[in-house]
């Protein structure tokens, strides 16, 4: 039988050939657009990733209430990177051996958490995304060894190699305490986000633990993940395990929980982990304007004629949805802050409004916007954003603006920025990115909003309508490769 048969017949024993389950939902958008974003994992009877799935075999709804899907992605988390923080169990029975009979060897061979290094070692290699971000937590009676997220390898791998045997009197297992540290370590950071949770035994909290001096217990992280979208993937790593506890993690954070009695089996479980993630897919829907705190979302996943689907849902965050006894005067000051934060944004044209993908360019000092649209054809598929004429689009007034800045390319219909020093987008500091509809560039005192435009359909409707005869604007700011610069009064 297939390992990953072995490992996952109690997670995925579904009736049907495939499973679906809701990974991560992200609300983050819900303020500015009232977008949602849903990623999906759809799995095979041994667990594997089922790729290449069409949009026509989803549904979703919110609150009961079909949602029409406005956006459907395949690879996206290959292509935006994913935030990974692996919190490693390094109590005292993980220098056991496998069977846990062999309790004080000091053969490090057989030690458990000598398995689970060279399964996190394998991981790291298989890493090879720039856009991805690893975090790295040991944990027993407090917080051991840890690493915030990021891409140098190296570092993760120093810091796991320095993970040592604790002493007999910190020898616990904060198990639930470390997850909600873990969680509140991601919560701040934005895409999809996850925890791969490995423990071999149970919560086991020291009384009165001077390092955790507030309890929240398993309620608390669990409610805590499912605040900030946070899914948490549970290994339980031998057969003490609290298999109840980290399959409940598991199944209400988006995740999934595996158990196995062989370490040497952690690498092929961690490389398969991986791969359910990759391959997920992202639903992007409108929200229901119904007030209420929590609101339910449902997937319908079709497959041979046979319906699978998943229920989770999210914290709306409205504030009429909180319930008369958490209302209080002063949350009602946020009201008119939000109307002038969405009159602010409106002013950078978040608004999809244009058939084509592009780029609305605004300068402080001029106060103008120009629209500039993106190539779609083969015959062009980069432009270039600078301070000179070299570029396509140029931005003369702002004296910030490098000669080249940025370059933007399309493949696939995927529009990625780069630029070979940060930028910022949407606040955050990067160097590439895969953008999306709405995102907010910055460069020097310039603003550039980008436009996905509208559906697939309109933009064949016009191209037809085009063909027919349609004579489209005549407007030089227009056009592809436009080297006119921001800052001349009288063009648009």
């Amino acid at each position: 039988m297939c390992i990953a048969t072995v490992l996952l017949v109690a997670v995925f024993s579904a009736a049907f050939p495939d499973t679906v389950r809701i990974s991560q939902i992200d609300n983050s958008m819900l303020l500015l657009n009232q977008r949602v974003r849903v990623y999906v994992s759809v799995t095979d009877q041994k667990g594997d990733p089922v790729p290449n799935l069409t949009e026509d075999r989803f549904s979703l709804f919110e609150s009961e209430e079909q949602r029409q899907i406005l956006s459907f992605e395949r690879g996206v988390n290959i292509n935006q990177g994913i935030k990974l923080l692996l919190v490693v169990d390094n109590s005292g029975s993980m220098y056991w051996d496998a069977s846990g009979r062999v309790k004080n060897s000091t053969d490090e061979k057989i030690w458990r958490i000598t398995y689970a290094k060279e399964a996190v070692s394998s991981l790291l290699n298989e890493i090879k995304n720039p856009m991805d971000r690893v975090g790295l937590i040991s944990f027993n009676v407090k917080i051991g060894s840890k690493i915030r997220l990021t891409n140098d390898k190296g570092e993760i791998a120093e810091v796991l190699r320095s993970i040592a045997k604790p002493a007999e009197e910190e020898a616990y297992t904060e198990l639930y305490e470390t997850l909600y540290q873990a969680v509140d370590e991601l919560r701040t950071y934005g895409g999809r986000k996850v925890i791969i949770l490995l423990s071999d035994g149970q919560d086991f909290p020291l009384e009165n633990n001077p390092n955790f001096p507030t309890r929240e217990g398993i309620e608390g992280a669990i409610r805590f993940a499912q605040q900030e979208g946070i899914s948490v993937f549970t290994i339980g790593l031998s057969a003490r395990a609290d298999r109840e506890n980290l399959l409940r993690i598991a199944e209400e954070t988006g995740g999934a929980y595996f158990w196995v009695y062989d370490p040497a089996q952690l690498r092929t479980l961690y490389n398969l982990i991986r791969q359910q993630i990759l391959q997920e897919y992202l639903l992007i829907y409108s929200a229901t304007m119904a007030p209420a705190e929590k609101k339910p979302v449902r997937v319908v996943y079709t497959t041979d004629g046979e319906r699978s689907e998943a229920e989770r849902f999210y914290f709306s965050g409205t504030i009429f949805g909180m319930g008369r006894e958490k209302l209080d005067w002063k949350g009602f000051l946020f009201i008119p802050f939000s109307c002038a934060l969405l009159w602010v944004l409106s002013l950078c044209r978040f608004e999809q409004k244009k058939a084509l993908p592009s780029l609305a360019v605004t300068n402080s000092s001029s106060r103008k916007t120009q629209v500039h649209e993106l190539p779609v054809t083969k015959v062009k598929s980069e432009i270039t954003i600078g301070g000179g004429p070299s570029s396509d689009v140029t931005i003369s007034s702002d004296p910030k603006i490098r000669e080249t800045q940025v370059r933007i390319s399309v493949k696939g219909g995927v529009y990625t920025i780069s630029s070979k020093s940060p930028i910022k987008i949407n606040n955050r500091q990067v160097t590439t990115k895969v953008l999306r509809s709405g995102d907010l560039i910055k460069m020097g005192d310039t603003h550039v909003v980008f436009d996905t435009g509208v559906v697939k359909a309109e933009v064949q409707k016009a191209k037809k309508s085009s063909k027919r005869g349609a004579r489209p604007k005549k407007t030089s700011s227009r056009r592809t490769g436009s080297k006119k610069a921001v800052s001349k009064k009288g063009r648009k």
